[in-house]
């Protein structure tokens, strides 16, 4: 098949981003789920449907976000008019001038094309959060929903078992080819193990993988913990067993430390407290953890074997890991002074992108660190870095608060593991990661929900000299 040309592809994405918009507009709840599953399979399309078309797909989700976002925040229908959300808006406000100032305005950068590309990195996601608490009309209505959602995970699951079966050169294993960025050669698990892939399942690379795998197993343990019906032995014996199993064929040993740290909380917690709204989550959470262990050792024993073997013989310390970001820091203040090199200049896809569109690159480029924090600030300086971790310990502090408000549920189940991601993701890619981005954003606004309050019923109090917070009839919010 003839590949497009940019003006074709151009012509096809703008006739496409008015229909989708169109179409989002119209039902912008439905927008929303549409874009979260899109971000489940939009890296399958780019890499086996619609590979000549990969950028226009790459943005997929964002167009359709970008349809949402205009029916909610412009044209509200009346239920959203009767609620407030109590968020930190002078925050919010000054992260966003502070990096449009530091970063995006930076002289370095010569392009406002690029300056926008780059403020979309950081912050496209972050209307969606205020969103998200009023996604759900009813407790009933969350619960289905998250189940529904995180049932995604079995086929994609075990579209990464056939590619680790299939070895590095089936066509199930390639990366999603891009214009700005070509990768031609699979990874794998070193020399000795060199016919063994890391798997990417849906995604597009082993980092979207991954992130999936950490905020999937997230969700499986708040449902697990959370719901008191058949549809847990689903989770523990169905989407758990295949979502640790990935995280090994994936060789990510973030994701694989993070669900061991997440999971050791969830059951620390669970084992001296109530965390949904039956007791018994600990006996189902040790269930869980024991249907995991047989399925590795019975079904994935070669998997366990691959990742034990690549964690035994890489290079790098556990230790050297957890100070890559601090080191990564003080390398880029060595570069930086008060301003950096301006919004989006590390991310791998800007200097490809100008190149592709004839866009002259920045006078400095900006040097490359062991971590996204070094990046951060080398893009920002030091006022965005600052403000822009300042955003992001916020957010840890409302799904932390999330959690300590709530009452026995599935919402606390959840908050907690939420809670543990955000934490984790800290130190790791979020603006280098865009799965990780929508994800952080998305679990942040679910976190958001006791902060949601009823105008009407503020007014009805106001007049007879109190207050309420309660939701209206028709909306049960669980916190």
């Amino acid at each position: 098949m003839a590949k497009l040309t940019l003006n074709q592809m151009m012509l096809l994405g703008g006739i496409g981003t008015i229909v989708i918009i169109f179409l989002a507009m119209m039902n912008w709840r439905r927008a929303v789920y549409a874009a979260m599953v899109a971000a489940l399979f939009e890296g399958a399309i780019r890499k086996w449907i619609f590979p000549q078309g990969s950028e226009l797909v790459y943005f997929l989700k964002d167009i359709i976000l970008l349809g949402a976002y205009i029916k909610f925040y412009m044209f509200p229908d009346p239920d959203i008019r009767a609620y407030r959300l109590k968020i930190p808006t002078t925050l919010i406000i000054v992260v966003c001038v502070t990096l449009v100032v530091t970063g995006a305005l930076n002289p370095n950068l010569g392009s406002l094309l690029m300056a926008g590309y780059g403020l979309k990195i950081y912050l496209w996601y972050f209307p969606l959060a205020f969103m998200v608490p009023m996604l759900f009309r009813s407790e009933e209505e969350m619960t289905k929903m998250l189940f529904r959602y995180t049932l995604f995970a079995i086929p994609i699951c075990l579209l990464g078992a056939a590619q680790f079966v299939a070895g590095p050169g089936s066509w199930l294993n390639v990366y999603a080819e891009s214009a700005f960025a070509q990768m031609k050669t699979v990874a794998t698990f070193g020399s000795a193990l060199q016919q063994t892939v890391r798997i990417t399942g849906t995604f597009s690379f082993i980092s979207g993988h991954a992130t999936f795998i950490q905020f999937f197993f997230v969700l499986a343990l708040g449902l697990l913990t959370g719901i008191a019906d058949k549809r847990r032995l689903v989770i523990m014996f169905g989407v758990l067993p295949l979502i640790v199993a990935n995280g090994l064929m994936a060789g990510s040993r973030g994701a694989v430390f993070s669900m061991m740290l997440i999971g050791a909380a969830v059951g620390s917690v669970s084992s001296v407290s109530r965390l949904g709204k039956t007791k018994g989550s600990f006996i189902f959470l040790a269930m869980g953890a024991a249907a995991v262990a047989l399925g590795i050792f019975v079904f994935f024993e070669k998997a366990y074997t691959a990742f034990e073997t690549r964690r035994a013989t890489t290079g790098d310390t556990t230790m050297g890991r957890v100070m890559y970001p601090i080191t990564s820091v003080l390398a880029a203040s060595k570069e930086v002074d008060i301003a950096g090199f301006g919004i989006g200049t590390s991310h791998p896809a800007t200097m490809a992108m100008r190149s592709a569109l004839g866009i002259p690159q920045p006078k400095k480029s900006c040097p490359l660190y062991d971590s996204e924090t070094g990046q951060v600030l080398g893009e920002l300086g030091w006022p965005g870095f600052i403000m822009w971790y300042a955003l992001r310990l916020m957010i840890v502090f409302h799904c932390w608060d999330a959690f300590r408000r709530s009452p026995p549920s599935l919402f606390k189940s959840l908050a907690l593991g939420i809670f543990c991601f955000q934490v984790l993701l800290l130190p790791s890619s979020m603006v280098l990661n865009h799965t990780a981005n929508l994800f952080a954003c998305a679990g942040w606004g679910f976190c958001l929900i006791p902060r949601l309050e009823s105008l009407v019923n503020r007014r009805v109090g106001q007049a007879v000299g109190r207050r309420s917070f309660n939701a209206p009839s028709g909306r049960h919010h669980p916190a």
